[in-house]
Order: C-alpha cells, then sequence, then structure tokens
C-alpha cells in the first residue's frame, strides 16, 4: 500500500502566489487550509513588485484598463501571450534560487516536491525550470496550477503543469483547444469545484441564520450587516462612498464592514468613512492577514449582503445559505475580461440572474413597480433560485434597487437558495462546495497515479 502524500515525511509543499489583488492569495489561503493539522507547506511570493504596480494600474486607469482588454482578445490575445510568456521564463534566477534554498534547507532530502500555483506568472517561471531542478536535485517536481476565475486566458496554458484545475468545462474545453496548437503532447486539465474557504463553508447555527434572514425583511429592525471588500488599487471607491450615504440615508439599519488593505491608493477613502458611525474598518498592511481577518468578520457577524467586484469572490455563490460565509452578493460593474467571465459562469449556473431579467429588476426597481401582478409572482419565483444580482452603474439608482429588492421580498425569497445541482445535471463537477477537499483528494490520485 502507497503512503499518503501527507504522510510522506520526504514530500515537500510550496505554494506558489503573487500579491496582485487578493483573489489569488484567497485562493492559496483556503487551499492552505484545507491541508491535514500535521502538513506545514511552504509559501513562495513572488518578489516581482512590477507584478502588483502592473495590477493597480490595469485596473485602475480607464486608458490601461482598455488596452489590457483589448489585449486579451484574438489575435492580441497570442502576441501578448507570447511575449509575456517570453519575458517570465527568461526571468527565472529567483525564484529558481528560492526553490533550490528550500530543498537544500530541509532536515532530509526530499524526494518530492509538490507546488502548487494560484497565479500564473509564478506557475510559468516555474514550469520553464522544473526538469532543470529535477536533474541537479534528483527529485520529482510536481507542478499544480489552480485557475484563480473562470476565464481561459491563454497565459494560464502552462505545458509543464502535471495538471491544471479549472472552475468550468467552459474554460477547460478552451484552454484543451489553444493547447493543441501549441504542443503535441497531452495535457492534463481537469474541472473541480472552485475552492472557497472551509472556514466559509462553515454551517452556521440556527440563531445565526434567523439574524441573517430578519435582516433582509423589510418590516424589521434588525441591524443589516453588509461586507464590502476594497481593493488596494482603490478600484470603485467612489461608488461605494456615494452607495454607502444613499443606503444609509434610506434607512439607518445598514451597518457596512469594509476590509482593505493599508495602500496608498485607498487611504483617502478609508480616511472619509472613518468619519461615518455607520461603517466598521478593518485595515491590514499585510494581504494575508486581510485574508483571515475578512473570515473572522463572518465569524463575527451575520453578514447577510456583501457588495463586492466579481472577482474570485463571486465563486462564493456556490455556497448554500446555511454557511458562514454565504451572504447574498451584490456585484459592482465588472472590471476585465475576468471579472466579465465570472459573472457568465454564475449566469450558465443560474446562480444570478440572465441580463435580460437583471435588467427588468432595474426597470421595476426604476419605476418602484411593485410586485403584486402575474410577472411580479414570477420574479419572485425566480429569485428564490439566485444568490446573488448585479448593480447598476450609478451608485444612487443601485441604493434605490436594493432598496426596493428588499421591500418587496426579493432578498428574502434569495436567502432560499440551494444552488447545488443534482448527480444527474451536466454540470455537478462545477457546482459543488467542498472544493478544497475534492482538490487535495485528485491532488494525492494524481501524485500516485504519476509513482507508478
Amino acid at each position: 500500500m502507497k503512503t499518503s502524500i501527507f504522510a510522506d515525511k520526504s514530500t515537500i509543499f510550496i505554494f506558489a502566489f503573487a500579491p496582485a489583488g487578493l483573489g489569488h492569495l484567497r485562493v492559496t489561503n483556503a487551499l492552505y487550509e484545507g491541508l491535514p493539522n500535521k502538513i506545514f507547506p511552504l509559501l513562495l511570493g513572488s518578489q516581482d513588485k512590477a507584478i502588483t504596480f502592473l495590477h493597480r494600474i490595469m485596473s485602475f486607469h480607464p486608458i490601461t484598463r482598455a488596452i489590457t482588454q483589448w489585449a486579451e482578445q484574438g489575435l492580441m490575445e497570442d502576441i501578448s501571450t507570447f511575449y509575456y510568456n517570453l519575458f517570465l521564463r527568461s526571468h527565472t534566477k529567483q525564484i529558481y534560487e528560492q526553490i533550490l534554498t528550500i530543498i537544500d534547507q530541509n532536515i532530509e532530502q526530499p524526494s518530492r516536491v509538490i507546488i502548487i500555483a494560484t497565479h500564473f506568472g509564478l506557475a510559468q517561471q516555474i514550469g520553464s525550470i522544473k526538469k532543470k531542478l529535477e536533474k541537479e536535485k534528483e527529485i520529482q517536481i510536481i507542478l499544480i496550477v489552480q485557475v484563480t476565475d473562470d476565464s481561459p486566458l491563454h497565459i494560464w496554458f502552462i505545458k509543464e503543469a502535471d495538471i491544471t484545475f479549472v472552475p468550468s468545462r467552459k474554460t477547460k474545453n478552451s484552454l484543451l483547444k489553444y493547447a493543441k496548437k501549441k504542443t503535441k503532447e497531452e495535457i492534463n486539465i481537469e474541472v473541480s469545484p472552485y475552492p472557497i474557504s472551509p472556514l466559509l463553508e462553515k454551517n452556521i447555527s440556527k440563531e445565526y441564520m434567523e439574524d441573517r434572514i430578519s435582516q433582509v425583511d423589510n418590516k424589521n429592525n434588525k441591524t443589516i450587516h453588509v461586507m464590502i471588500p476594497v481593493s488596494g488599487a482603490a478600484v470603485g471607491t467612489d461608488y461605494y462612498a456615494k452607495l454607502i450615504d444613499s443606503l444609509h440615508q434610506k434607512s439607518h439599519r445598514f451597518l457596512f464592514h469594509i476590509i482593505s488593505k493599508d495602500a496608498p491608493y485607498v487611504r483617502n477613502f478609508l480616511s472619509q468613512m472613518l468619519k461615518r458611525s455607520y461603517v466598521d474598518i478593518t485595515v491590514s498592511s499585510q494581504d494575508k492577514e486581510i485574508v483571515h481577518k475578512y473570515e473572522e468578520i463572518y465569524k463575527e457577524f451575520p453578514i447577510s449582503l456583501e457588495i463586492t467586484k466579481p472577482s474570485e469572490q463571486s465563486f462564493k455563490a456556490l455556497l448554500e445559505c446555511t454557511m458562514q460565509g454565504a451572504s447574498l452578493l451584490l456585484f459592482s460593474e465588472p472590471i476585465g475580461r475576468q471579472e466579465k467571465d465570472n459573472l457568465n459562469f454564475l449566469r450558465r449556473s443560474n446562480l444570478i440572474p440572465h441580463i435580460s431579467v437583471n435588467n427588468l429588476l432595474w426597470e421595476y426597481a426604476g419605476r418602484d413597480k411593485p410586485l403584486v401582478d402575474e410577472s411580479g409572482g414570477e420574479m419572485l419565483q425566480k429569485a428564490g433560485g439566485w444568490r446573488g444580482f448585479c448593480l447598476p452603474d450609478d451608485p444612487i439608482v443601485a441604493s434605490s434597487l436594493i432598496n426596493w429588492a428588499m421591500r418587496e421580498g426579493i432578498l428574502s425569497a434569495m436567502m432560499n437558495c440551494k444552488p447545488h445541482p443534482l448527480s444527474t445535471d451536466y454540470n455537478v463537477e462545477e457546482m459543488q462546495s467542498g472544493g478544497v477537499s475534492l482538490f487535495w483528494k485528485k491532488v494525492e490520485n494524481m501524485c500516485n497515479n504519476l509513482s507508478r
């Protein structure tokens, strides 16, 4: 009988991530938390400050954002991917030395290193030095890649990866199609439920759930706890500020929990928010601490609503409403192709309304129309299957929509959503929670197969 990879003392686990946005780190942290207690993996963060700088510029500035989106389409994506890949694979000295140091400092000579990469840049770099490391140290290097959006960007194709996990069949097929143009070798890409932190997947108490439900009841006086994670690049802060004030004017029941990195781009916004008694602010200069504090807020407060970009946070829609992190998700305007693709995943899975229905919501709210007729009844029935919806670009209009949705029972209906499909459904492999435990089971099976 083979020894489990988690019990094999000659196996080292390394997480490779980049501090470019919190998404990659949230996924890394979720997978980290899913490991057995006796496993002590090492974290290998990118030291390339240019990655973080470029991420901020491309997210925040409208011109660079437009250029980025243009470079991610059609022929331009092929060209930009080629040159970006060339750059990454020619700048591997630092990461090569870091991995060598990790191997050499181990008390016993390891026989296997399992590297989990949650950022395409590091995955490309590690892929390019994988064979060199194996030959020099006479060691097995297993490279596992977790794609962090449901977006088949070509840069996520790493030919040396032993397995690449993606959130959907659509993304798998797109990457396989691209891979066939680039290599004749068989590529291992597998669909697996998106890895969400096990702490956010914990079932809540009956009292916690009752509190969460009562918050979105228009006839109740319970405090409405709203989570707002803010990007360190300060994306959308003007929108959030106006939305917060507008919602507070409509009802003093709203209490906003803002969590943000302490970064220069966001300090002006945070200083404004500190003056508001209806805003609670959590700030840290450390990315990892932000991830942990985010989970702590969900543990301490029965968060009913979260206003967020459709980043990797979108996949919290896979959680049942009885789980700790399963607030209703209200999405601001998507920035970039990845966020649009994430919304498309949710629409395909019927976890948010399709565009035409979402527009109808906006129209009803704009006319302050009560849901008393037959079409209104159909709308409420559909809402019972939603875990979120998209907000208008105008924050004042968005606040009116939220207020209307609560008054008309839309939010209450959404609290009954049970997103998991039947075992016979075509998308069952995409639509489950428990993605972290499934990830590690699949990794162990793959490692055992490679050892045969």
